[in-house]
């Protein structure tokens, strides 16, 4: 999983400020070009949803999960998606991306994504 510099200041945040800015939805998107540690938003977003849970049950691991029904994809191809701050497309920050090999989504195929994070020391 590759973070963002915003997804990094988050996390730095998060043990030093009591009101941190946290992904709230999750986005996904047409884009297909390579991650990069300064990208601030998807290239291509389609689709901004809000996090359907969130699951703390494993011990240092948190995974975000968010949904799309077949309405909301179809006809979409997704290339990427990534964590972000708000719920209006293309504003705030995206905590994390992930490039895959696209999907074309007809018909009545639905989307879940989870994205899983692990903390660990030295």
């Amino acid at each position: 999983m590759a973070i963002t510099t915003v997804g990094l200041n988050t996390i730095r945040s998060l043990m030093g400020s009591p009101q941190p800015t946290i992904p709230t939805h999750m986005a996904i998107g047409s884009g297909t070009n390579s991650f990069a540690v300064g990208d601030t938003q998807l290239e291509g977003e389609n689709e901004r949803n809000p996090l359907t849970s969130y699951d703390l049950a494993t011990s240092k691991i948190v995974t975000y999960i968010a949904d799309w029904s077949s309405t909301e994809v179809s006809g979409l191809t997704v290339g990427e998606f990534g964590l972000v701050n708000t719920d209006t497309v293309d504003t705030g920050s995206i905590f994390n991306r992930e490039v895959i090999t696209p999907l074309t989504f007809e018909g009545d195929r639905e989307l879940q994504i989870q994205v899983s994070f692990r903390v660990s020391g030295a």
